[in-house]
């Protein structure tokens, strides 16, 4: 079963920072969440929210500030927020990139394209059909998931994830049952489980046998592990 980082180690550290990946994977996650979009001079950067105000010393859209202007920002304990590039360099476990804009869909096939052995170790996500099917356009060998706030009955799941041409559904674990995910895994889709806060829900997930879960708190489920 894959554990994700969510933002990284989001429970312990400034969120989708590298210095909150570098945690996750001391923490032992096989695998890194993270948000992805565009600045406006065409830089990939890794941030969640559409504004900065939330996580950084600045306030603004992030698609209305230029990287120079969003890297002078402080990320959280003197963090920045970081590009993709940089963070692909340094962090060598897999990626859960979750398309946060559209205008992000071309860099990142682009960067998948140029490198297969990135393309091998990451999981293009969104909530959105339309730019799953644009990934998929994009870079047809891409490997994508739809993300689920609410988890619907598991003939709607299929029928959903399938809508957007993608292989994994990334579910509510509170929806999730043994009998569904078996029909999922039936159906040809992983199954990730979110959220997974504590060794008592991790356990719960290893009981639905869902391929991977998504945690805010890696620390906590090591040594479960």
């Amino acid at each position: 079963m894959i554990i994700t980082g969510h933002r990284g180690a989001l429970g312990t550290e400034p969120e989708n920072t590298l210095r909150s990946f570098r945690r996750a994977v001391a923490d032992g996650c096989d695998e890194i969440e993270l948000d992805l979009r565009v600045t406006a001079d065409g830089e990939l950067v890794i941030l969640h929210d559409a504004t900065v105000d939330r996580t950084t010393s600045g306030s603004g859209e992030v698609a209305a500030m230029s990287y120079d202007d969003l890297r002078s920002l402080d990320a959280g304990l003197g963090e920045v927020v970081p590009t993709w590039a940089e963070t692909v360099a340094e962090i060598g476990i897999r990626f859960q990139a979750e398309v946060k804009a559209a205008d992000a869909v071309p860099l990142l096939a682009q960067t998948l394209k140029a490198d297969p052995s990135l393309a091998d170790r990451t999981l293009v996500t969104s909530f959105h059909p339309e730019i799953l099917l644009a990934v998929r356009r994009a870079f047809p060998a891409a490997a994508t998931g739809r993300i689920f706030g609410r988890t619907p009955p598991v003939a709607e799941l299929v029928a959903l994830t399938r809508e957007a041409d993608a292989g994994t559904a990334l579910c509510g674990i509170a929806g999730l049952t043994v009998e569904g995910v078996a029909e999922l895994h039936e159906s040809g889709l992983d199954v990730t489980a979110w959220p997974v806060p504590d060794q008592a829900t991790l356990a719960q997930a290893a009981t639905l046998a869902v391929d991977g879960i998504t945690t805010d708190n890696p620390h906590l489920l090591q040594p479960v592990r």
